[in-house]
């Protein structure tokens, strides 16, 4: 495989530039997207002042860090399907991540297939959505080369950019995270305002959301049934969506403590996914290790990428939605070997999950399998434990519980497997508590046990 699709280093035709009447933004698409024949979009945006207010929210939050200095990375993605175009950006401390799906009927639709892009989001981009006025005449056009944007007589240039591998990294992690959303509560923008200003004075830490008198509050302390929304503040970024938006949703899991809001209206939903504190970001959580543990994810990714690929399931092309359950029965494994093959794929930031939905859906990214190991230590670092059979299972194990002893680098480590519950010695579990993935002491013991069952 090329070196392009290995490092994920997307490369562009040309610089972005601007003809009278049409922006031209240079960007890169996957191996999917190539294999068409001209634009997979092509359509008038039908409401174009609101479109570009949501476009430009998406680019603020991809050129904020909410907490630490990396530098910016304003490149969105953008997807289309056959009844969607979604634009994903992850802010600069990859702690937020922002998700634009624009249904059918936001655009009277000229042709309409499948395929990914990235696009760069420089100022003066930024400068010509915000002249976009309500009776201007937008539209847009995406193919493999580039993503067109014609709005009457405008001109502006953009730069060549790249596709970061920390972006890859967070899709993979954002979407288990998302998996585990529930729905919470539903609120009027009206309602939604002060909460927003009340938790910009209330700064970074941790915050939890009751209900009083039928608003939401915000308090410091946990009290019963408050929900756990760590670093609101970050919930400044939706100030400019509330006058457009019908009602916001919020999804949460008070487990991991990462928390959703969703903005919608009759064509649109815009997700602004936080994670647990401000402190965190998505790219580096380990969230992905329990499913990729196995190796038995590999003998499937090739039948799943020809399913995604839509020559089996569909004369309509790639697969809209993507139902674990449904793909277990197509491939013959159960639901959760099914949810681990997806997870593979997300490591390459192939599938995404929609917890409005309840289903996956795919990025037409290149796929390398190599990458599913290289962005993951951890995952490295337990195979070469095997390697120097470093694990010990220790007797009287069942099938509730395994203890072991793993030996790394000149000290040793007891493990426990647990269903409630795992726990080993060293110090990354010491200082996590598992909220950040297993650690390689755990993900070991967990290899070798699952070895010593097929034998």
């Amino acid at each position: 495989m090329s070196t392009v699709l290995q490092e994920h280093l997307y490369r562009y035709p040309f610089a972005s530039r601007i003809d009278p009447g049409l922006i031209q933004l240079a960007a890169c698409g996957g191996d999917a997207a190539a294999e068409i024949d001209g634009p997979f979009f092509t359509g008038r945006v039908m409401h174009p002042r609101e479109v570009a207010t949501m476009l430009l929210t998406l680019s603020t939050i991809v050129r904020t860090h909410f907490f630490d200095a990396s530098p910016p990375q304003m490149d969105p993605i953008v997807t289309a399907s056959r009844s969607l175009v979604r634009w994903e950006g992850f802010s600069g401390c990859c702690g937020a991540y922002a998700r634009l799906d624009l249904d059918e009927s936001a655009f009277e639709t000229e042709r309409r297939a499948s395929g990914t892009t990235n696009v760069d989001f420089n100022p003066e981009m930024i400068a010509h959505l915000s002249r976009v006025g309500r009776s201007d005449e937008v539209r847009l056009s995406i193919d493999a080369d580039a993503v067109t944007l014609a709005r009457n007589q405008a001109a502006v240039t953009e730069k060549k950019v790249r596709l970061p591998r920390r972006w890859i990294k967070g899709l993979g992690e954002v979407q288990v995270y998302q998996s585990q959303l529930e729905l919470k509560q539903r609120f009027t923008p009206a309602l939604l305002l002060p909460l927003i200003q009340s938790a910009a004075r209330m700064g970074g830490g941790n915050q939890y959301l009751s209900i009083s008198a039928g608003r939401p509050r915000l308090t410091t302390r946990a009290t019963s049934g408050a929900i756990p929304v760590g670093g609101a503040s970050r919930l400044s970024a939706l100030r400019t969506l509330l006058p457009l938006v019908r009602e916001v949703s919020l999804y949460a899991d008070e487990n991991s403590g990462v928390h959703a809001w969703v903005g919608e209206t009759d064509w649109s939903r815009f997700w602004l996914v936080l994670s647990p504190t401000l402190q965190r970001g998505f790219s580096g959580e380990g969230q992905l290790l329990d499913s990729l543990a196995n190796d038995d994810w590999q003998e499937r990714v090739d039948p799943i990428l020809e399913l995604l690929a839509g020559s089996e399931t569909s004369q309509q092309g790639p697969a809209e939605t993507i139902d674990p359950a449904e793909l277990a029965v197509r491939l013959g494994c159960t639901t959760s070997e099914a949810r681990n093959s997806l997870a593979a794929l997300a490591t390459n930031g192939l599938a995404g999950f929609d917890a409005g939905s309840g289903f996956y859906f795919q990025r037409q990214l290149p796929f390398a399998e190599t990458l599913v190991t290289r962005d993951q230590p951890r995952l490295r670092a337990a195979h070469k434990l095997l390697e120097q059979r470093a694990v010990r299972l220790l007797p009287g194990d069942s099938a509730e519980e395994q203890a072991a002893e793993v030996t790394s680098n000149g000290t040793t480590y007891f493990v426990r497997l647990r269903s409630k519950g795992e726990k080993c010695t060293c110090p990354w579990f010491s200082r996590y508590q598992g909220e950040r993935g297993p650690c390689k002491h755990i993900l070991a013991t967990r290899m070798t046990v699952e070895a010593k069952h097929h034998d």
